[in-house]
C-alpha cells in the first residue's frame, strides 16, 4: 500500500469515526442531557410542578428538541391542579445558554395538547418554589388542543370544556428583557360542542397583581351544553342559543370590569331551590320573581342587548374564578336591562 493511500485511509477511518461520536452524541449523549435540564429547569422553578418526556429527539439544522409524550403537572390538591399532556412539543433553542440553566427558545409548536385546570376549595399559602427559570421564547403555536376548566365543591363538580382548538402566543419570558412585557395570545376552537369561540387575551403574567384583558366572541352556542357548569357551580339550568355573544374583561388588581353583548333565542332559565346557590343564582330568583324574561332579543333591535359589571375579587378567588364570573355577571344583566336594577358587587 502506498503512503498516499494510507493517508486517504487513515483520514476516512478518522471521518468516520468524528460521525459515529457525532451520531451517538446526537441520539443518545444529547437527548439525555436536555431533558435532565428541561426537568431541572421546570422543578427549579415551581416546587410542585413536574414535568416528563417520552422519547425525545435532536435536530442540529436548525438546533432544536422534540419530546413526544410530553406531560405536566404543577399545583395543590384540592386548590388549583394544571396538568397538561401533549403528542408532540418542539422547541428550537440555542444551547449554550441552555447549559447555564437559561433557556433561549424560538417558536414552540405543540401538536395535539390537552389542558385541564382543576380548582377547589382548599386555598393554602403559596408553594416556596425557586425564582422563576430564566426563560425566553419567540412565541408559541398550538394545534388542535382541547382544555377542560373543573370547578370542585363538596358534592358537586362543574366542568365546561373546549376542543378543536388552534392558538398563537406572542413573545414571553421571565428574562430581565421580557418580564415586564405585555403578553398576547389568541385561540379559537369550540366550546361545549356547538359554540363557535374566539379568545384574545392580554397580560402581565409576572406582575404582582393581576393586569389582564379578555375578549371573547362565541356564536352558535346551545346554553343547554353549558349545564355540566352552570347547574353545579350556579344551580341553573340554561336553555337557548346564544346566536352572537361578546364579552370583554378587565382585571387590575382586585377590581375586574366587564361587558357583554348577547343576541340569543328562546331563552329559558331554572334554579335550584337549595342552599348552596351562589349569589350569581340568588340574584337570578329574585330577578324572576318580579321579571319574566323574555325568550328572545334577536328581532328588530327591541331589546337592550347589553350588560355590564364592575366586581371585585373575593377573598381567596382565583383569577380564572374571577373572570368567569365577570363574564356571567356581565352577559346575565344583558336580559335584565329595561327591568330594574342590580348591585352585583
Amino acid at each position: 500500500m502506498t503512503i498516499g493511500k494510507s493517508r486517504v485511509l487513515r483520514l476516512s477511518l478518522l471521518l468516520l469515526s468524528v460521525l459515529a461520536l457525532g451520531a451517538v452524541l446526537k441520539e443518545a449523549v444529547a437527548p439525555r442531557l436536555l431533558r435532565r435540564k428541561l426537568v431541572a429547569a421546570v422543578q427549579g422553578g415551581c416546587a410542585t410542578c413536574t414535568l416528563s418526556l417520552g422519547r425525545v429527539r435532536v435536530s442540529l439544522l436548525p438546533l432544536a428538541v422534540s419530546g413526544f409524550g410530553v406531560r405536566f403537572t404543577g399545583g395543590t390538591p384540592n386548590a388549583t391542579v394544571v396538568s397538561c399532556e401533549a403528542r408532540r412539543v418542539y422547541i428550537p433553542f440555542a444551547l449554550f445558554p441552555l447549559l447555564r440553566g437559561r433557556l433561549r427558545a424560538g417558536r414552540i409548536e405543540i401538536d395535539q395538547p390537552a389542558v385541564t385546570v382543576t380548582e377547589g376549595d382548599l386555598y393554602g399559602p403559596t408553594s416556596a418554589g425557586g425564582a422563576p427559570p430564566d426563560l425566553e421564547i419567540e412565541g408559541a403555536a398550538v394545534k388542535n388542543g382541547s382544555f377542560v376548566y373543573v370547578r370542585e365543591r363538596p358534592g358537586r363538580t362543574g366542568r365546561i370544556g373546549v376542543t378543536r382548538i388552534n392558538a398563537a402566543m406572542g413573545p414571553a419570558g421571565s428574562s430581565d428583557r421580557l418580564k415586564d412585557a405585555d403578553v398576547e395570545a389568541s385561540a379559537d376552537g369550540l366550546l361545549e360542542k356547538s359554540g363557535q369561540f374566539r379568545l384574545q387575551v392580554r397580560a402581565k403574567f409576572l406582575a404582582k397583581a393581576p393586569d389582564t384583558d379578555v375578549k371573547l366572541q362565541i356564536n352558535g352556542q346551545n346554553l343547554a351544553e353549558l349545564d355540566p357548569f352552570f347547574k353545579p357551580e350556579d344551580g341553573i339550568q340554561l336553555h337557548g342559543t346564544i346566536l352572537e355573544g361578546r364579552s370583554t374583561v378587565k382585571v387590575r388588581g382586585a377590581g375586574l370590569s366587564a361587558s357583554a353583548y348577547v343576541r340569543y333565542r328562546g331563552l329559558s332559565v331554572k334554579i335550584e331551590q337549595n342552599k348552596r346557590r351562589s349569589g350569581l343564582s340568588a340574584f337570578f330568583q329574585s330577578l324572576l320573581a318580579s321579571v319574566t324574561m323574555v325568550k328572545q332579543n334577536s328581532d328588530g333591535g327591541h331589546y337592550d342587548r347589553f350588560g355590564a359589571a364592575d366586581l371585585q375579587r373575593k377573598p381567596k378567588e382565583t383569577v380564572i374564578s374571577f373572570i368567569l364570573r365577570g363574564m356571567k355577571v356581565a352577559a346575565m344583566e344583558v336580559s335584565s336591562k329595561g327591568s330594574r336594577g342590580a348591585d352585583h358587587r
